[in-house]
């Protein structure tokens, strides 16, 4: 999807394009460790590990206590395994403070800053391997697409006909196959 007009602007739009896909895909793992979207990945007793994903260009430390962050500092682990805890407040700390401008090619760690991160992802309750062996390559070919979603509309029979003798329709039916029918009116929006 070029922006700019001609073909000496090629390069700066094609790397427009990667920075812009790379930085979605970022912000994209992120929600996911995040337990933002249907699927859960991270384990949640207190909330505080799913809310302390972050990303950057320096390695994140895991130097954080919960005890010394509110709410969680309030909330007491449960330590069952049942992720059920009634208490638990998930809410992602880091992802909208991050400024989304990383450069493509660069090296950008995505972690999490809880103190007991290690063992959090060690967890029996953990999906995150599962997430990094299967999912992100997936979510990955997703973002990186050339083929952007396009969304078109077809009605047939509905009455509207473009023709000379009707000024007030502004486009007249045509098209290829099924949509070449001029009684029926097919509408295309690209680029949304």
């Amino acid at each position: 999807m070029a922006r700019a007009k001609g073909i000496e602007n090629i390069e700066r739009d094609l790397t427009g394009n990667l920075q812009q896909d790379f930085n979605t895909f970022i912000r994209a793992a992120l929600s996911d460790l995040s337990n933002q979207g249907s699927q859960k990945y991270s384990p949640v007793d207190t909330g505080f590990f799913v809310s302390s994903w972050t990303a950057g260009t320096q390695r994140p430390r895991p130097d954080e206590a919960r005890e010394s962050v509110a709410p969680w500092s309030n909330i007491k682990p449960r330590r069952r395994g049942d992720q059920q805890n009634p208490q638990a407040v998930i809410k992602p700390r880091f992802i909208d403070k991050i400024n989304y401008n990383f450069k493509p090619f660069s090296k950008v760690f995505i972690g999490n800053r809880s103190q007991y991160a290690a063992r959090a992802l060690a967890s029996p309750n953990s999906e995150i391997p599962i997430y990094v062996q299967n999912i992100i390559g997936k979510r990955i070919n997703e973002i990186f697409n050339e083929k952007k979603p396009k969304i078109g509309v077809a009605t047939f029979g509905t009455g509207v006909r473009g023709s000379e003798e009707n000024p007030n329709v502004r486009f007249k039916a045509s098209g290829i196959g099924r949509f070449s029918d001029p009684t029926s009116v097919f509408v295309d929006y690209t680029d949304l």
